[in-house]
């Protein structure tokens, strides 16, 4: 059999993956490792996206997405404290935000070119940027400031071959959201070193506390022009299997944007997007329902973590994960959370798959049911205290 090419060598798997096929091992453990919303998409939505392919939305559709979509998703943004987007010229319907993401890459990034990525950050972007032949410059995050980004540590990061910086507030894997004034500061060092920001707000809907604001760096002087906003329906609207995400940007960037896409998936089916245009357009009770959710599991897994032993967090202010601290039991993260599977049945994420700050934390998501998320700090406490 001919070798597999040394880029597809390269490739990494997530961590997330390898805990979620460990746990099949362990039918009866409950997970806090998947971070996809514990709700299934609304009918309205379902029903929408039927009714459009029985009346023949079957075909391909435009490379840069439907019409209809493009208008009800500028307009929600902007609705949403989103800078005015065109339609016609700004925005580009996705298989999900993961390509939209790729893209972004391919579009910003030459072969060996650097990017600052936040570290703890999502493990994919990692993946993703090997895979264009760029190169990840790591911008530590700190447990201590709760993990969000600093704009001094941007700066600092800064190679003569950076040509991007990655954000993404809420951050997963850590919950943290850029404060305002800091974001504003790594606006000001984006423009000053003539860098591309790709910024990640898949999660941006779920901002828990009411003192918590959550702005887009596109909103800041000057930003419009150099940032790609990835953006997506599959936590917002309980939709991760539809795989619709968008990018927002420049009209030039998002051109090339639309030319790749051709080459890549052509187009995304018709009739899920007419669903995806459905949930702007309609509005949905989902997302309010998982808020409120989301919120009381945060701070009972918050609450239980703070009274177990040889563990403790920070509090997240949006998403829906937690960095848990165990470096105090004298386990590295992934032999904590296999003994911790396999011993107590609970599954946690080993946050080194996250990047080398990850080191030493697992990652919990608290999107299951109330009584889950009760059963399984119980089962997490006791196993911690039998150490």
């Amino acid at each position: 059999m001919p070798a597999l090419s040394q880029r597809a060598q390269e490739a990494l798997y997530p961590s997330v993956r390898e805990m979620f096929e460990l746990a099949a091992t362990e039918p009866t453990a409950i997970s806090f490792a998947i971070g996809e919303p514990g709700f299934d998409t609304p009918h309205p939505i379902i029903d929408a996206a039927y009714a459009a392919a029985s009346r023949g939305d079957t075909h391909y559709t435009p490379n840069r997405g439907a019409a209809d979509l493009r208008k009800a998703w500028c307009r929600y943004r902007r609705e949403h404290d989103g800078p005015d987007y065109d339609p016609n010229d700004e925005i580009i319907i996705t298989a999900g935000g993961m390509e939209a993401i790729y893209l972004a890459l391919i579009a910003t990034l030459d072969i060996g070119d650097d990017i600052l990525i936040p570290d703890p950050g999502y493990a994919n972007y990692f993946g993703q940027v090997r895979m264009v032949h760029a190169n990840v410059v790591p911008v530590p995050l700190h447990a201590g400031n709760g993990f969000r980004m600093r704009a001094s540590e941007v700066e600092e990061a800064i190679t003569p071959r950076t040509k991007a910086l990655l954000l993404n507030s809420p951050s997963n894997p850590t919950g943290a959201i850029i404060d305002p004034d800091e974001l504003a500061a790594i606006a000001e060092v984006a423009v000053k070193h003539d860098l591309w920001v790709i910024s990640d707000e898949v999660y941006r809907a779920f901002v828990y506390d009411d003192d918590v604001r959550c702005l887009s760096i596109a909103s800041m002087p000057e930003m419009k022009e150099r940032t790609i906003v990835v953006d997506s329906f599959s936590k917002t609207f309980a939709m991760t299997g539809w795989r619709i995400g968008c990018a927002f940007g420049p009209k030039p960037i998002i051109d090339q944007m639309t030319i790749m896409q051709e080459n890549v998936v052509s187009c995304v089916p018709g009739a899920l997007q007419t669903g995806a245009a459905a949930a702007l357009d309609n509005g949905s009770d989902i997302l309010p329902t998982m808020k409120t959710a989301y919120r009381a599991n945060r701070d009972m897994v918050v609450s239980a973590i703070a009274d177990m032993p040889l563990v403790s967090c920070n509090i997240p202010d949006g998403a829906f994960y937690v960095l848990v601290d165990v470096s105090a039991t004298g386990m590295d993260d992934h032999e904590f959370a296999v003994r911790l599977l396999h011993e107590g049945k609970v599954v946690v994420t080993p946050a080194s798959g996250f990047g080398s700050r990850g080191r030493g934390f697992v990652r919990m998501s608290y999107v299951g049911t109330a009584q889950a998320t009760a059963e399984g700090l119980r089962r997490m406490r006791t196993w911690l205290e039998s150490l």
